[in-house]
């Protein structure tokens, strides 16, 4: 079954509801996206582990088909947190997380640490770290002034979209994503609550195996990032995918897999 036709499901959160799909039969995998993009991000990921373990990739709060935030306050890792217990998932997870769903995997990792078997982090994002080149506030000013779509194309022309813009099916698939967005970030105030100190600052205190992969063609802030990880985290290892960017999964899936593989062959 192409995994464009796979049935997504609905998992309800605080004041919300999230959706995801789930393949495969074995150890769970639990994959989350980038900014404005969702669960399609994965397809070759899913289609490719579901083969031994069970992929589930999910939409967080306000992407995707997932229910976009309200007034209340909520935290991305506590609703992955909510889900696991809604799929009655009693062991420990493998989280893997590019950008932004790197952000949620760091903090899940630390809140929940019984719960975490081992950690993926993709050109991750960390909470608390300070970026130096990465601005989007251009973008946020003309969702509010010229509206979603305006921005929604502007960060689609972003240059942390560069290198994968080489590639006809990766820059269709990541159009497709970012233009469906639903923007709701770019005008409305998020109610999110992350970590205090924040995760950049307790990220020593992962304690379990961590693959931290960055594409060469990245950005200088998300390679530091990379950098900063592998050497705060005990038990971690870096891999850099030449000619990559930013989406290394997307951008090098054979590359990607490969390494993820031989990371997830030592603990299953």
């Amino acid at each position: 079954m192409p995994y464009s036709n796979i049935k997504g499901q609905y998992c309800s959160v605080k004041d919300g509801k999230l959706f995801f799909i789930k393949e495969g039969r074995g150890p769970l995998l639990i994959f989350l996206h980038g900014f404005g993009l969702d669960h399609r991000m994965w397809e070759n990921q899913v289609d490719f582990f579901s083969k031994k373990y069970t992929c589930i990739a999910i939409d967080l709060r306000g992407f995707g088909n997932a229910s976009v935030p309200g007034e209340t306050s909520y935290s991305h890792h506590e609703d992955v947190n909510e889900l696991l217990n809604c799929l009655g998932v009693e062991q420990p997870v493998t989280l893997i997380g590019l950008s932004m769903g790197a952000r949620v995997v760091a903090n899940f990792a630390l809140v929940y640490p019984q719960r975490t078997k081992a950690v993926i982090f993709v050109d991750a994002a960390i909470d608390g770290y300070v970026f130096k080149d990465f601005d989007l506030a251009k973008i946020y000013t003309a969702g509010k002034e010229q509206g979603i779509e305006v921005a929604n194309r502007m960060w689609l022309d972003h240059p942390i979209f560069e290198p994968a813009g080489k590639n006809e099916d990766v820059t269709q698939q990541l159009s497709e994503m970012v233009m469906s967005y639903s923007g709701w970030h770019w005008i409305n105030k998020n109610p999110i609550v992350n970590l205090s100190p924040p995760a950049i600052e307790q990220i020593h205190k992962i304690a379990v195996p961590v693959l931290i992969v960055i594409g060469k063609l990245d950005i200088p802030d998300f390679k530091a990032i990379a950098a900063l990880l592998n050497k705060q985290i005990p038990d971690s290892s870096k891999v850099e995918i030449a000619g990559a960017g930013h989406m290394s999964n997307m951008e090098s899936p054979v590359i990607f897999n490969g390494h993820m593989n031989h990371f997830l062959d030592k603990y299953f």
